[in-house]
């Protein structure tokens, strides 16, 4: 990492952005579940669906930060640095929220069919694979028996039948499997941005979520720092610092992306009452300092709020 990325990321104020993040998060989350049905009524699971998303994207960049808080680092008696480099594999999980959900919402009733037929029939065939290998162990039995009920009554509420969910062919493509296309076949872009985010610094998330060999090389070092000689141990917590300034910042970047996906799909608060708009530009501003932030906003996100009209002021 050049010198200058390192310098403008361990130099940003996360009092800048978090805490306006995770307002924002919160006002557009709940904008999604009373206001998203009115403004996508059809399929009617797409809402909760978009709502538990943003919400498992939200969380996760609150544990990172929960996580690495100054004062948690400094005070915490139990704090260790391996806590931080464990946890770097979820910004991964964070991309999978925001490529699902603005694959969903590049056609909702298609896209949001395709993710939740895909998921019953998974959960289907686990069952299946459960009850064929504990299947007569009556707690199983029992426990088998719940799940199918569970599975089987939320199908039925957003009218699907089970033999309709075994019957499908098409299931939900990884973020991985999407990205692989045909020779011939050209790329949209959705696929080209999404692509941005697997290529690059950002696979390194990718290899460290599956435990790759150059995962460990990003992170090896601050699993077990006490197999270092004595002298080279102060070194680690120099690290550690630049480690936490790199991701954090990467994390929050991801969900400010996923929020304002879903901003130029609703366009919610119109108006202007809840500011939505011009928060969103406010914390663009704040991350701005860090290069690859800036990449993500100068290749997408820039022109993208200028065209659904999320205006600054």
């Amino acid at each position: 990492m050049c010198e200058e990325r390192k310098t403008a990321e361990r130099h940003l104020d996360a009092r800048t952005f978090q805490q306006p993040l995770n307002d924002l998060a919160i006002t557009l989350v709940f904008k999604v579940q009373r206001e998203g049905p009115r403004l996508l009524p059809t399929p009617q699971f797409v809402i909760p669906d978009i709502y538990y998303l943003i919400r498992q994207c939200h969380q996760t960049c609150n544990l990172l930060f929960f996580l690495n808080a100054e004062e948690r680092r400094k005070k915490d008696p139990d704090w260790v640095i391996a806590y931080s480099a464990a946890s770097l594999p979820l910004i991964r999980t964070m991309i999978d929220c925001l490529y699902n959900i603005t694959a969903i919402l590049g056609n909702p009733a298609s896209k949001g069919e395709q993710f939740r037929v895909s998921g019953y029939k998974n959960v289907l065939e686990t069952l299946d694979a459960d009850e064929k290998r504990y299947g007569g162990d009556h707690k199983w039995d029992e426990w088998i028996a719940e799940q199918r009920k569970m599975i089987g009554f939320d199908m039925r509420l957003n009218g699907f039948t089970e033999a309709q969910v075994r019957a499908t062919k098409s299931w939900w493509p990884t973020l991985s499997r999407y990205l692989k296309v045909k020779e011939d076949t050209p790329v949209t872009p959705h696929q080209e941005f999404l692509k941005k985010l697997t290529l690059g610094f950002w696979q390194e998330y990718s290899a460290l979520s599956h435990a790759m060999f150059q995962g460990l090389t990003t992170i090896g070092v601050f699993l077990a720092p006490k197999d270092l000689p004595h002298e080279h141990r102060p070194m680690v917590e120099d690290r550690g610092e630049i480690m936490i300034g790199q991701h954090v910042p990467r994390a929050a970047a991801i969900l400010l992306c996923t929020l304002t996906e879903v901003q130029a799909y609703f366009r919610f608060d119109l108006e202007g009452v809840a500011r939505i708009n011009q928060r969103l530009h406010q914390i663009w501003n704040a991350l701005l300092p860090v290069p690859e932030i800036k990449e993500l906003y100068d290749e997408r996100y820039g022109k993208l709020m200028q065209d659904k009209g999320i205006n600054p002021g």
